[in-house]
């Protein structure tokens, strides 16, 4: 059956075949542009596929590689059938939608017994790579997270049930009232209820991560970041754009914390999430994509941030993220209820690019 997924995971592949056929992958600096004269040596990929481990090693004496199951050699490929493949994948990423097949590229990943295009579900690490470490002259097997803006941003934290938060009412609204905030509809609803209910000068006070799981997760990073970003969130919805940093700036202000202190836990909050952390799976401060992140920009450029570029990861992801809106509808979220006699609001959090 030929394979049939989403931009996000032809990418992957995308990039499983351009850093093959290239040999290496330029780094980027805090604002996603090449670093010309800093790049890394890719000597193999790696996939585990039902429990067969399979290494493509580029060879050292011609430009060749190598397929290797189980550390034993099967079959060498020419190099530049790798490149062809590439630009197949990239030109059929950029012209496709939803999930889409690419027949072309079926018979070339049964030649080289490459049958699971998505990475597991469960890691960070979409891609697995050995590279030529310059620093320690070391040969590590690391893996790799990647996000595509071919076609469209893509998301950093997903919405789900897992990234509900809470707020009481400081007090309740009127039984009328509650019946009219619930009643606000059109595409800015939210923000309009949560002005509905400001009006009635009733604040909207934190109250928890309602997943356990993600509420301890974050309390990995600071015992404080769930209510830290409780509040970012909901005041994201009084800032054009929702722009991470000036939700940031207008949180500091309106609350009288420290910006460079909570400026530094959302980017450790947003390192977090792009190397290691997921909402719904228990978490232990590791970070699973332990070799860095890979971007692949909307014209098919291929840049990495390496775990070296620690920094430059975290301003790129500060800079270039924002809070998003996803449906009400979908997410269940944005109505007033009330629980023994309490009224309660919830959102759902979700980042993108």
């Amino acid at each position: 059956m030929p394979n049939k997924v989403n931009k996000g995971e032809w990418a992957e592949l995308f990039v499983f075949l351009k850093a093959l056929s290239d040999g290496k992958i330029y780094a980027a600096d805090e604002n996603l542009e090449k670093v010309e004269k800093l790049f890394y040596v890719i000597l193999s990929a790696i996939k585990n596929e039902d429990g067969i481990l399979k290494e493509f090693k580029r060879s050292q004496s011609s430009n060749e590689i190598i397929l290797l199951e189980n550390d034993s050699e099967c079959l060498q490929i020419p190099v530049n059938e790798f490149e062809y493949f590439s630009n197949v994948v990239l030109e059929a990423v950029k012209n496709g939608a939803g999930t889409f097949v690419i027949p072309e590229i079926e018979p070339f990943l049964s030649r080289i017994k490459l049958t699971k295009i998505k990475a597991s579900s469960d890691s960070k690490k979409d891609v697995i790579f050995k590279i030529h470490d310059e620093f320690t002259g070391a040969e590590p097997k690391i893996g790799f997270s990647i996000k595509s803006y071919i076609g469209s941003k893509p998301t950093l934290l997903n919405a789900s049930g897992a990234t509900r938060v809470q707020y009481s009412l400081s007090k309740n609204l009127s039984k009328d009232d509650l019946e009219i905030v619930n009643q606000i509809a059109g595409r800015t609803k939210i923000k309009d209820r949560v002005q509905f209910i400001k009006d009635k000068s009733i604040s909207l006070d934190f109250e928890k991560i309602l997943n356990e799981t993600f509420s301890r997760n974050l309390k990995m990073i600071d015992s404080r970041m769930p209510e830290f970003l409780g509040y970012l969130f909901l005041n994201s919805y009084f800032v054009k754009g929702k722009a991470i940093p000036d939700v940031v700036d207008l949180y500091c202000d309106k609350y009288g914390e420290d910006g460079e202190i909570i400026s530094h836990k959302v980017k450790d909050l947003l390192v977090a999430v792009a190397l290691g952390m997921e909402p719904n799976t228990r978490w232990n401060g590791l970070e699973d994509a332990n070799g860095g992140y890979i971007v692949v920009k909307d014209d098919g450029e291929v840049l990495c941030y390496h775990i070296y570029d620690r920094n430059k990861l975290r301003e790129y992801l500060y800079r270039s993220t924002k809070f998003d809106s996803p449906s009400s509808k979908r997410t269940g979220a944005g109505i007033v209820t009330e629980e023994a006699g309490e009224q309660k609001f919830t959102l759902t959090i979700q980042i993108r690019f």
